[in-house]
């Protein structure tokens, strides 16, 4: 019967610093909400979770008084 190893087989997926790195498009060293969006567009296609993405995107934007972005802390 044949030894079965499925580490030789397992899929390799990009790390998440690879992810973040990947996302990084001005290479600020920052990702932005934006960058995000892209990099999971780019991935999934033009509006996909439009709905999650359109909200975190307002939040950043200072829309939504729960935001920490909508107001200065100093």
């Amino acid at each position: 019967m044949p030894s079965l190893s499925f580490a030789n087989e397992a899929e390799q997926y990009p790390s998440v610093a690879d992810n973040i790195a990947a996302m990084d498009k001005d290479h600020d060293g920052i990702v932005t909400v934006y960058e995000v969006r892209a990099f999971i567009e780019s991935k999934h296609g033009k509006n996909y979770q439009k709905k999650v993405l359109d909200d975190m995107e307002s939040s950043a934007k200072g829309k939504s008084c729960a935001t920490p972005f909508a107001q200065s802390f100093y």
